[in-house]
Protein backbone atom coordinates (compact mmCIF):
# COMPACT_ATOMS: atom_id res chain seq x y z
CA UNK A 1 0.00 0.00 0.00
CA UNK A 2 1.48 3.74 -0.64
CA UNK A 3 1.82 5.95 1.76
CA UNK A 4 -0.21 9.13 0.82
CA UNK A 5 1.73 12.41 0.76
CA UNK A 6 0.88 15.19 2.99
CA UNK A 7 -1.33 17.34 0.45
CA UNK A 8 -3.04 13.74 0.04
CA UNK A 9 -3.66 12.91 2.68
CA UNK A 10 -4.95 16.38 4.07
CA UNK A 11 -7.21 16.21 1.21
CA UNK A 12 -8.76 12.68 2.66
CA UNK A 13 -8.92 14.23 5.95
CA UNK A 14 -11.06 17.44 4.40
CA UNK A 15 -13.12 15.18 2.16
CA UNK A 16 -14.18 12.58 5.51
CA UNK A 17 -15.02 16.11 7.92
CA UNK A 18 -17.07 17.10 5.60
CA UNK A 19 -18.61 13.78 4.49
CA UNK A 20 -19.03 13.00 8.39
CA UNK A 21 -20.63 16.65 9.19
CA UNK A 22 -23.36 16.38 6.09
CA UNK A 23 -24.31 12.60 7.89
CA UNK A 24 -24.61 14.06 11.03
CA UNK A 25 -26.74 16.73 9.80
CA UNK A 26 -28.88 14.48 8.22
CA UNK A 27 -32.08 13.41 10.55
CA UNK A 28 -33.23 9.68 10.91
CA UNK A 29 -36.97 10.64 10.78
CA UNK A 30 -36.34 11.00 6.85
CA UNK A 31 -36.06 7.38 6.49
CA UNK A 32 -39.47 7.24 9.10
CA UNK A 33 -41.09 9.31 6.74
CA UNK A 34 -39.72 6.82 4.26
CA UNK A 35 -42.37 4.06 5.97
CA UNK A 36 -45.36 6.63 6.31
CA UNK A 37 -45.54 7.14 2.46
CA UNK A 38 -44.72 3.31 2.31
CA UNK A 39 -47.74 2.87 4.52
CA UNK A 40 -49.43 4.88 2.20
CA UNK A 41 -49.00 3.10 -1.12
CA UNK A 42 -49.82 0.01 0.39
CA UNK A 43 -53.08 0.82 1.13
CA UNK A 44 -53.67 2.55 -2.07
CA UNK A 45 -52.92 -0.57 -3.77
CA UNK A 46 -55.06 -2.79 -1.74
CA UNK A 47 -58.15 -0.80 -1.13
CA UNK A 48 -58.15 -0.41 -5.15
CA UNK A 49 -57.51 -4.16 -5.41
CA UNK A 50 -60.04 -4.60 -3.07
CA UNK A 51 -62.86 -2.42 -4.88
CA UNK A 52 -62.32 -4.27 -7.97
CA UNK A 53 -62.42 -7.65 -7.04
CA UNK A 54 -64.90 -6.93 -4.27
CA UNK A 55 -62.60 -8.35 -1.56
CA UNK A 56 -61.98 -7.81 2.06
CA UNK A 57 -60.27 -3.81 2.67
CA UNK A 58 -59.34 -5.33 6.24
CA UNK A 59 -56.13 -6.48 5.18
CA UNK A 60 -55.26 -3.21 2.82
CA UNK A 61 -56.08 -1.47 6.45
CA UNK A 62 -54.05 -2.88 8.02
CA UNK A 63 -50.76 -3.88 6.05
CA UNK A 64 -50.44 -0.31 5.36
CA UNK A 65 -51.52 1.09 9.29
CA UNK A 66 -48.78 -1.35 10.12
CA UNK A 67 -46.43 0.64 8.12
CA UNK A 68 -47.32 3.82 9.00
CA UNK A 69 -47.85 2.66 12.67
CA UNK A 70 -43.81 1.30 12.21
CA UNK A 71 -43.14 5.21 10.89
CA UNK A 72 -45.05 7.16 13.32
CA UNK A 73 -42.96 4.90 16.16
CA UNK A 74 -39.43 5.37 14.73
CA UNK A 75 -40.29 9.30 14.12
CA UNK A 76 -41.17 9.43 17.76
CA UNK A 77 -37.84 7.38 18.52
CA UNK A 78 -35.43 9.69 16.17
CA UNK A 79 -36.93 12.86 17.51
CA UNK A 80 -35.69 12.14 20.99
CA UNK A 81 -32.39 10.20 19.85
CA UNK A 82 -31.35 12.71 16.79
CA UNK A 83 -29.73 15.89 17.25
CA UNK A 84 -31.02 17.38 13.84
CA UNK A 85 -34.80 15.80 14.66
CA UNK A 86 -34.45 17.78 18.32
CA UNK A 87 -33.25 21.02 16.89
CA UNK A 88 -36.30 20.71 14.28
CA UNK A 89 -36.79 19.87 11.10
CA UNK A 90 -37.59 23.12 9.11
CA UNK A 91 -40.15 23.87 6.54
CA UNK A 92 -39.04 20.82 4.69
CA UNK A 93 -40.63 18.68 7.09
CA UNK A 94 -43.74 21.00 7.33
CA UNK A 95 -44.08 20.78 3.52
CA UNK A 96 -43.27 17.00 3.65
CA UNK A 97 -45.75 15.92 5.86
CA UNK A 98 -48.26 18.30 4.41
CA UNK A 99 -48.18 16.30 1.56
CA UNK A 100 -47.99 13.10 3.17
CA UNK A 101 -51.23 14.39 5.23
CA UNK A 102 -53.18 15.33 1.77
CA UNK A 103 -52.12 12.34 -0.16
CA UNK A 104 -53.44 10.17 3.23
CA UNK A 105 -56.54 11.88 3.33
CA UNK A 106 -57.60 11.25 -0.56
CA UNK A 107 -57.09 7.75 0.12
CA UNK A 108 -58.94 7.55 3.33
CA UNK A 109 -61.85 9.30 1.91
CA UNK A 110 -62.12 8.57 -1.35
CA UNK A 111 -60.88 4.72 -1.56
CA UNK A 112 -64.76 3.72 -1.98
CA UNK A 113 -63.78 5.16 -5.65
CA UNK A 114 -60.49 3.80 -6.51
CA UNK A 115 -60.26 1.89 -9.36
CA UNK A 116 -56.76 -0.51 -10.02
CA UNK A 117 -55.30 2.51 -11.69
CA UNK A 118 -56.41 5.25 -9.59
CA UNK A 119 -54.42 2.98 -6.61
CA UNK A 120 -51.10 2.34 -8.51
CA UNK A 121 -51.64 5.54 -9.22
CA UNK A 122 -52.05 7.08 -5.75
CA UNK A 123 -48.77 4.67 -4.47
CA UNK A 124 -46.97 6.28 -6.98
CA UNK A 125 -47.73 9.58 -5.92
CA UNK A 126 -47.03 8.24 -2.30
CA UNK A 127 -43.25 7.23 -3.75
CA UNK A 128 -42.61 10.63 -5.67
CA UNK A 129 -43.64 12.89 -2.06
CA UNK A 130 -41.14 10.26 -0.50
CA UNK A 131 -38.26 10.45 -2.80
CA UNK A 132 -38.75 14.28 -3.09
CA UNK A 133 -38.65 14.57 0.61
CA UNK A 134 -34.94 12.70 0.63
CA UNK A 135 -33.22 14.19 -1.99
CA UNK A 136 -34.89 18.04 -0.51
CA UNK A 137 -33.06 16.88 2.38
CA UNK A 138 -29.66 15.61 0.63
CA UNK A 139 -29.54 18.58 -1.17
CA UNK A 140 -30.74 21.05 1.34
CA UNK A 141 -27.70 19.81 3.44
CA UNK A 142 -25.09 19.99 0.92
CA UNK A 143 -25.76 23.83 0.40
CA UNK A 144 -25.91 23.89 4.41
CA UNK A 145 -29.47 24.94 4.38
CA UNK A 146 -30.45 24.00 7.92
Amino acid sequence: MNTPSAHDARTLLDRAETTSRQAAGFSFAWLCYLALCAGGAITSVGLAYANVTDAAVLPAWLAGGLWIFVGVVSVAAATTTSPPSRRGFGSRWTIMMAVWIILWTITSVFYGHFTLGLGVAMASAFLVAAVIGLVWEVVALKKGVK
